[in-house]
């Protein structure tokens, strides 16, 4: 799939980009606004980041008594719809950025390695959804390593989100740096 969108058209690369981008940004306002809905009562990478289970059973106990929680249940069945356009963000972002980069070079690894790693953190993102459901099956009975599995999960999403970012970066750097060179 990667060579394939990498042997497109430029114009139809940086458009499949754009659209990968609104839909990304279309599918957050749904995100927020139905995690707004929910009246979570942290942010949610503080809910996520929690790492104890007594912390997301009082988050799941205030939901509970604003009769909310139904809302945050169907909040993380629109997150799959995220995840997927996280994927496809930082497919088509990452190969296109790639392309700057000649074949082989630091600046074409980067943009590939970008895309990996968005793709490897939207799989974490994936997993810490699929673990909240099962604390949401008996939200009064959390078991601690259950809690520490699923905060471990979108840790390493966190991470390897931001080590996309950070190789999308480099790579746009380290392409222009060698068209510069072979201008």
């Amino acid at each position: 799939m990667l060579t394939r969108l990498m042997t497109l058209p430029i114009w139809a690369h940086a458009g499949a980009t754009v659209a990968a981008f609104g839909a990304f940004q279309w599918v957050k306002g749904r995100l927020d606004a139905s995690y707004a809905a929910s009246g979570h009562p942290v942010d949610y990478a503080t809910g996520q980041l929690a790492f104890d289970a007594d912390t997301i059973e009082g988050y799941y106990a205030v939901m509970q008594s604003k009769g909310t929680l139904d809302v945050y249940w169907a909040t993380q069945t629109i997150d799959f719809a995220f995840i997927a356009s996280v994927m496809a963000v930082g497919i088509t972002f990452g190969t296109l950025v790639a392309r700057l980069g000649r074949p082989g070079s630091w600046g074409r690894k980067l943009g590939l390695a970008a895309a990996g790693f968005a793709v490897a953190g939207a799989c974490m993102d994936a997993v810490e959804n699929l673990l909240s459901f099962v604390m949401l099956s008996n939200p009064t009975q959390i078991a601690q390593p259950l809690a520490v599995i699923y905060s471990g999960s979108a840790a390493a999403k966190f991470a390897l989100l931001t080590l996309a970012m950070a190789a999308v970066i480099l790579s746009l750097i380290a392409g222009a740096l060698s068209r510069l060179r072979k201008a």
